[in-house]
């Protein structure tokens, strides 16, 4: 086409046709210029083609990873819902005057087990990465790094909150009124931890005793409330991604 143009311009000028001459050097230009503008329209279709399959691949993977975590602080609600109750059990136990079982010393062996929360960044890892601004939406953008920045490190804040005064101040003092630990193998479970009171008789009516008892249940009473609000925002965030890679993909 340029060349079709430079022959005609030459035959112009050859010819003593100027008007004309610049007629034909505008219409070349023009159409190079709609040439170049077709050509940046072509790859910003492409690279917005691109960066849409890219956000959508990294939505699936944190709704999917939304989706494990679900399940995994689901368990750990149950596990400290089970201590809670175990921790009851043992105060019904002492406060009936009863007697000292196999099963009573499991449970003093379970008081001072803490959950670790596991949970799955893989995808927004990936989008960190990548970067947010390949996420469209402002509202999803904000939400997934709400969810991320906020409430997972304030979980695990908690978590370790938790550890430390279980490990460093609930177990060395009640571990004080136990003389025995031993531990049981079971098949497809973690070892169980049987403690054996010094003094069984004492424990009932030791009010230091009960006392860490409560505190126990007040460290899972805490973890419950944790673990129920970030659900609440891991439930709302992954429904809210949900529905808009329902939506892109009618």
């Amino acid at each position: 086409m340029i060349t079709f143009f430079r022959k005609l311009r030459q035959q112009l000028l050859s010819d003593g046709k100027t008007g004309t001459y610049v007629k034909y050097a505008i219409g070349e230009i023009i159409l190079v210029v709609i040439g170049i503008l077709i050509a940046l329209a072509i790859n910003n279709w492409n690279e917005n083609r691109k960066a849409a399959i890219t956000e959508i691949k990294v939505l699936k993977e944190i709704s999917e990873n939304l989706g494990v975590d679900l399940l995994s602080l689901q368990n750990d609600i149950r596990l400290n819902e089970e201590g809670i109750k175990t921790v009851q059990d043992i105060e019904g136990i002492l406060d009936s005057n009863g007697t000292l079982t196999d099963a009573l010393t499991r449970s003093f062996g379970s008081i001072t087990f803490n959950p670790t929360y596991t949970l799955n960044t893989s995808g927004y890892k990936n989008l960190s990465n990548i970067g947010f601004q390949i996420i469209v939406e402002d509202s999803i953008r904000k939400a997934i790094t709400y969810l991320y920045e906020t409430q997972y490190s304030f979980l695990k804040e908690r978590e370790e909150t938790a550890e430390k005064v279980t490990y460093v101040y609930l177990t060395p003092q009640f571990q004080e009124y136990f003389g025995q630990i031993k531990f049981e193998m079971r098949k497809n479970q973690l070892p169980a931890k049987l403690y054996y009171p010094k003094n069984f008789e004492d424990l009932k009516n030791n009010g230091d005793f009960h006392r860490l008892l409560d505190y126990a249940k007040e460290i899972k009473y805490g973890n419950l409330y944790d673990l129920n609000v970030v659900l609440k925002d891991i439930r709302r965030i992954k429904t809210i991604i949900d529905r808009y890679l329902e939506d892109q993909s009618h």
